[in-house]
């Protein structure tokens, strides 16, 4: 039960109910006092006369106050309401359907929650009578169209009927604010109702102040969708690649971590992987405990380079939560790799580069790794096609001929890596005069003398910054240990004037130092590749760190998981500046085709895709009119797009709670079952009339009788 006012702006009149009173006090005669001995029994009997005329005159004062209270009340136009049902009367309405369509209405009530909520919507619309009007707001959508207030049943039914499951979570800011400026228009009622599931995810964003402007005396009603049973609530919550890159026949290692909602253990869940629409393995998780969660491991290889596609899915009757989630794969043929060899020898042991190439490829064959070295004296670098690498190291080379210098320059400009390696035979000053004094310089900093330690104790490793995205693997305890072990005998100082140092050498000179030129990364090691200079290709940690720097130097060249964006997300694309102007066409799930143009950013051409509503598979389409430019060749042509998993968590909101986010606006939350009843409403203002009458005659009646 429940009573509500049509006008609560004519509630502040009910302060002229002190009006009566204040009129009596401002009437009051002050009298002087004289005191005649000889009427005192008059006096005494006036008294008890007196006492009858103060009782009416106190109950006159009170009929008079009644009347002016009756009157307000009767301006406010109260009703009173038992159940749940639209107002009856009293004018026009304006009735906003707020609709939760997020991910998790799937689950709720068995699965049977979302239809359940149409049909609520259904009852409310159908309830609207001739001259009322209402919108239906879906808490997720991403239409153009104008959402307005409508009094034809007919055609908000058929809007109601076209609203499905999203893939994201709800915006209830959004759409609140939607509904409370659709009640800028004037109405003589106007009420807001929110069917929901009361999920807990999305109402973590959600407060007033993001609505704007609001009304707390506009009615909002919430009809909750509570829960039927405890079903067993687990999703997959992220796709990991575990290892240093994806390449042709390298083994590929991915690991899916699943999480468990629920109160409850899930036993024999069923885990699948799937590449490319093939069934590629299956895993079977015994036991996942309550509220737990663990990582499934997939290992297989690719035939092929370029883009893939695939899902990681969970198989069990029963099972509340996304079951499926997507990912592209971007896979490299080869990553090509050309060392330069300053110091090379007749014997390969001696050979300036060959622990290098040994740690990149261990076994020497072009299939077992994904790196692809190939070895060069400096003669050899006027005839090589840079542009055919990735990465280019350089091993003690005394100078690097002028003819190659300025295409050395263009390759990092536009993306590639280069990693040096000094030693006994570098020649300083053209190292710093060709290299570091030159525009745009390529060394991270000014070569100067030698430093060698003639007997031990020789340099240590101070300081590893692990926070570098080429060092980060090295926070392991392990491989930070035995780097910290390597013993330097010699290396080149530097003039180091900035924070470039990512490894840097006890006594404060760097060891390992960088810099960005472009879109390119420049390496520096201080010391030398092979055992002439330090113990570092002994240690444990130098196949890691190389393969490490390398991946690192070759950015985006490399192979890489795309794990995707979560419905809702927009997604940014990137080109070279020749695709200026163009349409970049974005094929969606279902095929449907959306156009954008591609604008100049900085220097490159970038778009923004805000249509990634749907879950699946995006796949772009490049003009055609425009030659793919170097790293576009490889770029990937697939995104994929996931619902939050979060969004699986049927956890719902406390009532507590959500009535204190919606503070100060006045909250009522209504089950469905009691919506399913319906209710009973009645006008008051007939009997506030009535009684107003009978207070009036009284007034009269009874003012006659005293001033007669």
């Amino acid at each position: 039960m429940s009573l509500f006012f049509l006008h609560p702006i004519y509630l502040y009149a009910l302060a002229a109910t002190s009006l009566p009173l204040l009129i009596h006090l401002l009437n009051r005669r002050r009298l002087k006092r004289i005191r005649f001995p000889a009427v005192r029994f008059v006096l005494l009997s006036q008294r008890r006369i007196s006492r009858t005329f103060r009782l009416r005159h106190w109950l006159l004062l009170a009929l008079r106050t009644l009347s002016v209270l009756l009157l307000a009340l009767l301006l406010a136009n109260p009703i009173f309401q038992t159940g749940v049902g639209l107002f009856a009367g009293g004018g026009s309405t304006a009735l906003v359907i707020i609709l939760d369509n997020s991910l998790s209405m799937k689950w709720s009530r068995g699965g049977e929650g979302f239809k359940q909520a149409k049909e609520a919507a259904h009852r409310l619309i159908s309830s609207i009578q001739d001259g009322d009007r209402a919108a239906v707001i879906p808490t997720n959508t991403i239409t153009r169209s104008q959402i307005r207030l409508k009094g034809e049943r007919g055609l908000l039914l058929r809007e109601l009927d076209g609203i499905q499951i999203a893939a994201g979570t709800a915006d209830f800011s959004s759409a609140l604010r939607k509904g409370y400026e659709l009640f800028e228009q004037p109405a003589a009622q106007k009420e807001i109702w929110l069917i929901t599931d009361l999920a807990l995810t999305g109402w973590d964003r959600f407060s007033p102040s993001a609505l704007g402007q609001y009304d707390p005396l506009i009615p909002f009603k919430i009809i909750q969708l509570e829960k039927t049973g405890e079903p067993q609530n687990a999703t997959i919550k992220e796709i990991k690649l575990r290892g240093e890159g994806i390449g042709v026949e390298q083994p590929i290692h991915l690991e899916a971590s699943i999480i468990n909602f629920g109160d409850k253990e899930i036993k024999d869940l069923l885990v699948e992987l799937n590449i490319n629409n093939q069934a590629k393995e299956q895993k079977l998780l015994a036991r996942l405990s309550p509220k737990g969660e663990m990582g499934v491991s997939f290992q297989f290889r690719l035939t092929q380079p370029g883009d893939h596609q695939g899902f990681v899915s969970l198989k069990k009757n029963g099972l509340a939560g996304n079951a499926k989630s997507y990912f592209t794969l971007h896979v490299q043929d080869k990553l090509r790799v050309l060392v330069v060899d300053g110091d090379p020898h007749t014997s390969l042991v001696q050979s300036e580069s060959f622990f290098l190439t040994r740690a990149l490829n261990p076994s020497g064959e072009r299939g077992s790794s994904i790196f692809l070295p190939t070895v060069i004296i400096p003669e050899g670098l006027s005839s090589v096609t840079l542009d055919s690498y990735q990465a280019l190291i350089f091993c003690n080379v005394p100078a690097i001929p002028d003819a190659v210098l300025p295409r050395l320059r263009d390759y990092v400009r536009r993306g590639g890596g280069l990693l040096f390696f000094l030693g006994d035979r570098i020649q300083k000053e053209h190292y710093n005069r060709k290299l570091f004094l030159s525009l745009p310089p390529i060394l991270p900093a000014e070569i100067k003398d030698n430093k060698i330690f003639s007997e031990s104790p020789w340099a240590k490793v101070g300081k590893v910054d692990v926070s570098h995205p080429a060092l980060r693997g090295f926070a392991n305890r392990i491989l930070d240990e035995s780097v910290k072990s390597i013993r330097v005998r010699g290396y080149i100082r530097t003039d180091l004037s900035d924070n470039s140092a990512l490894i840097t050498l006890a006594n404060g000179d760097p060891l390992l130092l960088e810099k960005k030129v472009g879109r390119g990364r420049i390496l520096l090691f201080t010391t030398a590749a092979d055992r002439d200079w330090s113990d570092l290709p002994l240690k444990t940690a130098y196949l890691p760190l190389l393969r490490s720097l390398i991946s690192y130097l070759s950015g985006s060249k490399r192979g890489r998981l795309d794990p995707g964006i979560t419905a809702g997300s927009t997604k940014v694309f990137s080109f070279p500046p020749a695709y200026v102007g163009k349409s970049l066409t974005v094929i969606k799930p279902g095929r449907r085709k959306r156009e954008v143009v591609l604008a100049t950013d900085g220097n490159n051409s970038s778009a923004t895709f805000r249509e990634n509503d749907l879950v699946g598979i995006y796949r772009l389409s490049l003009p055609s009119s425009v030659n793919p430019v170097n790293e576009q060749e490889n770029a990937p042509k697939i995104y994929p797009v996931n619902s939050p998993f979060l969004e699986s968590r049927l956890e719902t909101i406390d009532e507590r709670d959500l009535k204190t986010k919606f503070h100060p606006i006045n909250t009522e939350v209504i089950s469905l079952e009691t919506l399913q009843k319906g209710g009973n409403r009645m006008d008051l203002s007939l009997p506030l009339l009535v009684l107003l009458i009978i207070t009036l005659v009284s007034e009269g009646w009874l003012s006659q009788r005293i001033y007669e």
